[in-house]
């Protein structure tokens, strides 16, 4: 008999293919394993209506079958496996050892899996049997942690339980007469309009009227008015008389003046003049 009655609604199970029994079971999101009286007989775990391995009861340990595989060597296998009254653990075959190749191996488990379920998902069963938490003896349901959370489980079962609902009738709109009151928080609304809003009326009369202001032209650039210097000789003082002006000029008295006295009172007289002209400096 079977620990769990997939089809309630049903007064006794009746032959049917393997994959109505199995997808039965996904609905109601159950954990366990489902058997199935095949030839040979066909084992397959659930989690949270996951399944996540398949097997034939003439397969070997899944250790052995991932080393034929050549996903794993020996030695990995030995590393990675645990053995419990006799039954070979593999759920912490990573942590155990980290140089196996983690994708390969669950990809070689997904394989094995899915062979099974393409081979019995047509096949004609008259019975089955579902044990409710109990999991793969290799430990293997600790490689996929994933679940469904409860909550959209119990979304989705009472969904499918419940009647699809009526639509709500739709209120009746108001009678057009009745009076609308006017809003007070009309005011409010209106002093907080931002001032920047461009559907409001420009605002001309507080801006003050103001005489244009004369433009009055610039002042002339000024004048720099630079000193005109004389030359040095210009200090030199009008009055001051030539230097040959003092020079007296005597006709010859006769041809026999002595040419020696004439030098020397022309010598004389140049000594003065630049004499008087050092007095005047």
């Amino acid at each position: 008999m079977a620990d769990t009655n997939l089809f309630p609604d049903e007064a006794s199970f009746t032959s049917r293919p393997a994959w109505q029994v199995i997808e039965a079971a996904r609905r109601r999101y159950l954990t366990g394993e489902l058997t199935l009286p095949t030839s040979p007989t066909t084992r397959i775990f659930l989690r949270d209506g996951m399944v996540y391995f398949a097997e034939r009861s003439s397969d070997g340990a899944l250790p052995i079958r991932l080393m034929m595989e050549g996903v794993i060597t020996r030695e990995q296998m030995q590393r990675g496996t645990v053995i419990v009254n006799g039954v070979e653990h593999v759920g912490r075959m990573f942590d155990a050892d980290p140089t196996i190749d983690r994708p390969s191996v669950e990809l070689c488990a997904e394989l094995f899996t899915d062979d099974v379920m393409v081979t019995v998902a047509n096949t004609l069963v008259d019975s089955y049997e579902m044990a409710l938490y109990r999991r793969h003896p290799s430990g293997i349901d600790r490689w996929y942690p994933h679940s469904v959370p409860v909550a959209g489980r119990q979304g989705e079962s009472a969904a499918a339980s419940s009647p699809t609902p009526k639509p709500a009738a739709k209120p009746k709109p108001k009678a057009e007469s009745q009076p609308v009151a006017p809003a007070a928080a009309a005011p409010a609304e209106v002093k907080a309009t931002p001032r920047n809003n461009l559907n409001a009326p420009p605002i001309t009369q507080a801006v003050p009227v103001t005489a244009p202001i004369a433009a009055t032209p610039p002042p002339p650039p000024p004048t720099i008015q630079i000193p005109v210097t004389a030359p040095p000789t210009a200090q030199v003082p009008k009055t001051m008389p030539a230097p040959t002006a003092q020079i007296p000029v005597t006709p010859p008295a006769s041809s026999d003046v002595d040419a020696t006295a004439i030098a020397d009172e022309v010598a004389e007289a140049i000594k003065r003049a630049f004499a008087s002209m050092g007095a005047g400096f």
